[in-house]
């Protein structure tokens, strides 16, 4: 069935969506929740980054997991963790507690994501995995966007436990979704034999990718948080930047889909890395630079967008399928640990410098950076599939 494949991504699109959805939830209530628990700004900044922070320990453990159990049984079992953490939070009485609630949640979204970006290698390999894992990518921005409008009713209307129940029942109705998917074919007949550990000759091309991963999303986090403070620094309105940056968050949404669709077309992921990276450094120094700041910043949330897919696509092309569980786990521990280290790195760089350029030349560098390693990457995962190609002929000359 062709189109089977299509509705599995369609699932795999909501439990990643219900993820973006349920980190909303604090910052849709989060002046109710620091009246009704006492807590200040610092708190709801625990709570934001508790959500993300649990994957620097779990995504490893989550892709071990993964090779001794269904990928269905783990997003299942994640999906119940938000679930149960949304509830959880929403009966909270003090800080402690919703911090507790807020981690398991976290714990469960680390899994859901790890789960779904590996079915849909499964499914889409060697078809159209750059366009597939484009549309898996706007799913979580997708999540946190639907939550806006609906959790602003939802406090208004019942309070902030509320809020904290519509992200229950979000992860609740795709958990019932969820029990629908099935592995591909290619996954069920996976080798047991490459289920133990990774070589050398994967890790490293693996471990490559993540950090190309972690590279880019840090970038556009620096960018979306630092261009409007250097806007407003140089005379602009806040009201004018935060529009400007905005815009170009949403042209960034739009560019993804539509980057991956045409990296999918021409079919060279890493020369669109290439070019793509380089050309949002560019934005980003033309908008440092004050040359035509609003072209900079719209130019780079346009060149950002076909790198979503293309990096993505990029385990797949080192991965054998019985051990793409954990590659994806190594693949995300390195993307969990540069986002937990980098902002506060960038910003201890920011108090030198004195001025929020800092943080946009650094996603710049991160940026440039990217283009080599993906190079890196490149060569590596071709030496190793020419390595398994030779001992392929090997097997069938001595058969």
């Amino acid at each position: 069935m062709p189109g089977r494949r299509w509705i599995m991504l369609a699932i795999l699109f909501a439990a990643r969506a219900a993820t973006g959805f349920q980190f909303q939830s604090v910052g849709s209530s989060a002046p109710m929740l620091m009246r009704d628990l006492a807590i200040d700004y610092s708190e709801i900044g625990l709570l934001l980054g508790a959500y993300l922070l649990p994957g620097v320990v779990v995504a490893l453990p989550a892709g071990l997991l993964g090779q001794r159990f269904q990928e269905k049984t783990l997003g299942l079992a994640g999906l119940a963790l938000m679930a149960i953490s949304a509830v959880a939070l929403g009966c909270s009485e003090n800080f402690v507690a919703a911090l507790v609630a807020r981690t398991i949640g976290g714990v469960g979204a680390t899994i859901v994501v790890l789960v779904a970006t590996k079915m849909t290698t499964d499914w889409f390999d060697s078809r159209e995995i750059v366009l597939a894992m484009s549309i898996l990518q706007v799913s979580w921005p997708f999540g946190a966007m639907l939550a806006l409008p609906i959790q602003a009713f939802v406090a208004q209307s019942w309070g902030w436990p509320a809020v904290m129940m519509s992200a229950a029942l979000c992860a609740g109705a795709v958990l019932i979704a969820f029990a629908f998917v099935s592995p591909s074919a290619q996954a069920s007949h996976a080798a047991t034999a490459d289920r133990t550990r990774l070589p050398t000759a994967v890790l490293l091309p693996v471990t490559i990718a993540g950090i190309v991963w972690g590279a880019m999303n840090l970038a556009c986090v620096l960018f979306f948080s630092y261009a409007p403070l250097l806007m407003v620094a140089r005379g602009s309105s806040p009201t004018l930047a935060a529009s400007l940056t905005s815009l170009a968050i949403w042209l960034t949404i739009l560019a993804i889909p539509a980057g991956g669709y045409l990296v999918h077309r021409l079919g060279r992921p890493i020369a669109a890395i290439a070019v793509s990276a380089l050309t949002a450094a560019c934005a980003l120094t033309l908008f440092v630079a004050g040359s035509y700041p609003t072209i900079g910043c719209l130019m780079f949330g346009v060149a950002v967008g076909p790198l979503s897919g293309a990096i993505l696509s990029l385990p797949a092309r080192a991965l054998n399928p019985g051990q793409r569980s954990l590659g994806f786990g190594v693949f995300y521990t390195c993307f969990y640990v540069l986002m937990a280290v980098g902002p506060p790195a960038v910003g201890r760089l920011q108090d030198l410098w004195q001025s929020p350029a800092a943080g946009l030349i650094a996603a710049a560098a991160l940026l440039v950076v990217a283009v080599p390693l993906s190079f890196s990457f490149a060569a590596l995962s071709n030496r190793r599939q020419i390595a398994d190609r030779g001992c392929e002929t090997e097997l069938r000359a001595v058969s």
